[in-house]
């Protein structure tokens, strides 16, 4: 019996450490997509649609997807997207990690000191986009504890909004007409401005877009376009789709874009007047747009009632890791008012530190190495919250994550990372 338990623990170790991974191109393409379908389909007769993914429209460029193969069996892979993310005014190149998976005959192979098959392509990923230059690695994941082994954090805050049509706010929105071909430009430019004011937004690409424009169809998309002529300013934008199948029919919002407070308020009012065809409306907005303060009831039921009134489910999807600190943090522009110096020691997922100091001068940051004793020592996960603004540093030492004898200063300067907008990141991979 214990020599049968030995030989299966040999062989899981032995079939971890014969893995290969190697980053391929199209040529690799209908491997790729059985693999996937390996890893996330609930049956085989669905590769089709796995092979059309990659086969038409794609974000991938030749080098992005990685294979992890077992005796010539594809058994793994992940995906490294080349990408762009907003952060306190800055434009930060970033890797968009996506379809990191494992085929269900290969999972949790792990043994002793060997890694499974996710692990190493995850260690390997991150490698890519050290490669890239790429500062800061993003992924929306579908277990956050699995990632946070590897130095990911929270980096997003969005809430669910239900809300029944007849309690929405009424007015003018006369402006608002189905979407033309003519308009993309101008939607386009509204969609990048809404990322360069947002925080932990991240851009849509030429591709991106022809990928959410294939999906139009299947619903409908409505711009407003104010008073303006023609040639103007789009305020808004709004992709719905109709779910009947619930006891009321909902409007489902997949997509939305607003220019202005103002224009996010005339969206509002646009599907108010949808009432006679549908009971409520579905949307996420960022985790502290207060929508039930416009509404004609702003209460959030404490208790049962008998009167329509929203409902709300806040949630976490994007995660972040910082891969170097001192390209992204100098690319960030604080408030004006912030001023400060502290010495910091991020313990990284590796088993490495990272030491240095960061010095704000009128919202300008500085980063430089030190060997000084760090006022403050704290874990890549959760550094990678208080950076994208997700969790205020106060709020952090208040539930225990940082030390009660962390300094006023340190943390009044760590505060300052969560002075703006709520993270919230419009595009989706």
């Amino acid at each position: 019996m214990y020599a049968g338990l030995s030989n299966l623990a040999r062989r899981k170790q032995n079939s971890i450490m014969s893995l290969n991974l190697r980053w391929v191109g199209e040529e690799s393409f209908e491997r790729v997509a059985e693999t996937r379908m390996r890893c996330y389909a609930a049956s085989a007769n669905l590769l089709p649609r796995f092979i059309d993914g990659l086969g038409k429209i794609r974000r991938e460029q030749p080098g992005d997807i990685l294979l992890a193969e077992k005796n010539g069996e594809a058994v793994g892979t992940s995906t490294s997207l080349s990408m762009h993310i907003h952060m306190r005014g800055g434009r930060i190149a970033c890797q968009g990690v996506a379809y990191v998976g494992t085929i269900k005959t290969a999972r949790r192979l792990g043994a002793g000191e060997q890694h499974g098959v996710a692990s190493q392509l995850m260690r390997e990923t991150l490698r890519k986009a050290r490669e890239r230059e790429q500062p800061i690695s993003a992924l929306m994941p579908f277990r956050a504890s699995y990632y946070e082994h590897f130095g990911y954090g929270n980096a997003e805050r969005r809430a669910e909004w239900t809300v029944p049509l007849s309690i929405l706010p009424k007015g003018d929105f006369a402006g608002y007409r189905f979407y033309r071909d003519s308009d993309l430009p101008r939607l386009m430019a509204m969609r990048h401005a809404e990322c360069q004011r947002g925080q932990c937004d991240i851009e849509t690409s030429p591709e991106a877009w022809q990928i959410w424009m294939s999906q139009w169809p299947d619903g409908m998309v409505a711009v407003d376009a104010g008073d303006s002529t023609s040639d103007g300013d789009l305020q808004s934008m709004v992709y719905f789709l109709e779910d009947r199948s619930g006891p009321s029919a909902t409007i489902k919002i997949a997509d939305w874009c607003a220019d202005s407070p103002t224009a996010m308020l005339r969206l509002f009012r646009f599907l108010a007047s949808l009432k006679d065809q549908y009971s409520e409306v579905r949307i996420t907005l960022p985790g502290d747009f207060p929508l039930n303060r416009i509404l004609r009831e702003s209460q959030i039921p404490h208790r049962q009632v008998d009167h329509p009134v929203p409902a709300v489910r806040p949630f976490t999807r994007m995660q972040i890791r910082i891969l170097d600190h001192a390209r992204a943090l100098q690319a960030m522009k604080l408030p004006s008012a912030t001023s400060g110096k502290t010495t910091l020691l991020i313990r990284e997922c590796e088993g490495t530190e990272s030491r240095f100091t960061v010095d704000v001068d009128q919202g300008s940051i500085a980063v430089v190495p030190t060997s000084q004793s760090p006022a403050l020592e704290i874990s890549d996960v959760l550094w990678a919250s208080i950076v994208s603004g997700d969790l205020r540093a106060t709020a952090a030492q208040c539930v225990g994550l940082l030390p009660a004898s962390t300094s006023p200063a340190t943390l009044t300067l760590l505060d300052a990372f969560s002075d703006g907008p709520t993270p919230f990141c419009q595009e989706y991979f």
